[in-house]
């Protein structure tokens, strides 16, 4: 698994939030404003001690990322990968290489609905927050 480092801009949105939060695209890391294909970010903050599966790593997990790119090619076009955000013992942030083996599948026809993703604000729990 590579790794690459994750802006602290990004984890401090998310960092104890305990909810799931759609990324505006100011806050997308490099790579993701990039790609055409993106459409929406998501991240949570995972509770101490939570871990993710398959990221071989003993630096603690602070966040999942969870990318939606739509590619009209596939038959299933609605594409969705995760990647584990860690924190270093030195206090730096980096942000593992894509994982296809996410909860409800890769490759989609449809997107998968914000209300399933359980997005919500912070502070009020309302669906469909979005970091600006």
């Amino acid at each position: 698994m590579a790794w690459t480092p994750a802006s602290d801009e990004l984890v401090a949105s998310i960092t104890a939030s305990g909810c799931t939060l759609e990324l505006a695209k100011s806050h997308w890391p490099p790579w993701a404003k990039e790609g055409n294909k993106f459409r929406r970010l998501f991240v949570y903050s995972l509770p101490p001690g939570e871990s993710v599966p398959s990221s071989a790593t003993t630096s603690q997990q602070v966040a999942r990322l969870l990318t939606e790119r739509y590619d009209p090619a596939d038959e299933a076009p609605y594409n969705y990968n995760w990647y584990v955000i860690v924190k270093r013992a030195d206090g730096t942030h980096w942000q593992s290489s894509p994982c296809r083996d996410v909860d409800f599948g890769h490759h989609l026809r449809e997107s998968v609905p914000e209300v399933s993703l359980k997005v919500s604000d912070r502070s009020s729990g309302v669906t469909g927050r979005r970091i600006e």
